[in-house]
């Protein structure tokens, strides 16, 4: 008879942890954060050494629209205050295509120097390669350009974009705003508090990836790999 009872506290005790294990694991944390890495953070000085972002659920329909973002660009400090913040402690780092090495450009001085001007190359972007993944885990990654078509697709109700304009961008879920962009030849500051130009992990042919753009209007669209670009990670 005791063992009888044994057995069935036992099993009362598997079932109360499957339970937690369950709930534990649904929960995820306010923030995510991350140290300085070689080769991707843009220096190693004490400016770029911790980084802590918000974490968002979305909620809108299609690819992406049931998981973990991260609230800000990465490598940025603060949060943007309005659509056209220009300035770069929101903007966070660039990066070109298929590349790990993350850009700062405080208004004045890019950091580190920049050395491709061009990239030509058949495949998108590697897994290897992912600043996403590298910086925060192996569940983090780039979206691709499916997830970032949901997100602008998704109606306003739900935390997207309506196929809105750079203000709908702003007022999402997501709170992209206009970044701007680093030119291909020398990595020259653009369109800062301006345009917002997002990376996708997809690439549209060897010489251009997928992007998300928005200014007066927006669109998904294929551009030369080379710009540095600002990225919003997901988590699977």
């Amino acid at each position: 008879m005791k063992r009888l009872s044994f057995i069935f506290s036992g099993l009362l005790l598997l079932l109360f942890a499957g339970s937690c294990s369950y709930f534990l694991t649904s929960v995820e944390p306010d923030t995510v954060t991350h140290g300085f890495v070689q080769g991707v953070t843009p220096a190693n000085a004490s400016i770029f050494s911790e980084r802590s972002y918000p974490i968002i659920k979305a909620d809108w329909p299609g690819p992406g629209g049931n998981k973990f973002w991260l609230g800000v660009n990465l490598g940025a400090t603060t949060r943007p205050e309005t659509s056209v913040d220009d300035s770069p402690s929101s903007a966070g780092w660039y990066f070109q295509f298929n590349r790990k090495q993350a850009f700062h450009h405080n208004g004045e001085i890019l950091t580190p120097q920049w050395r491709l001007q061009a990239i030509e190359e058949d495949g998108s972007w590697e897994l290897r390669n992912d600043p996403c993944r590298i910086l925060l885990g192996e569940t983090w990654r780039l979206p691709t350009i499916e997830e970032l078509r949901a997100f602008r697709e998704a109606p306003t109700s739900d935390g997207g974009m309506g196929e809105g304009n750079r203000t709908s961008a702003f007022n999402s879920e997501l709170r992209l705003h206009a970044a701007g962009e680093l030119q291909t030849f020398d990595g020259e500051l653009r369109f800062r508090g301006e345009r917002g130009r997002y990376w996708a992990s997809d690439q549209f042919d060897p010489k251009r990836g997928e992007v998300l753009g928005f200014e007066d209007a927006s669109s998904t669209f294929a551009s030369n790999k080379a710009f540095g670009r600002p990225v919003r990670c997901i988590k699977d």
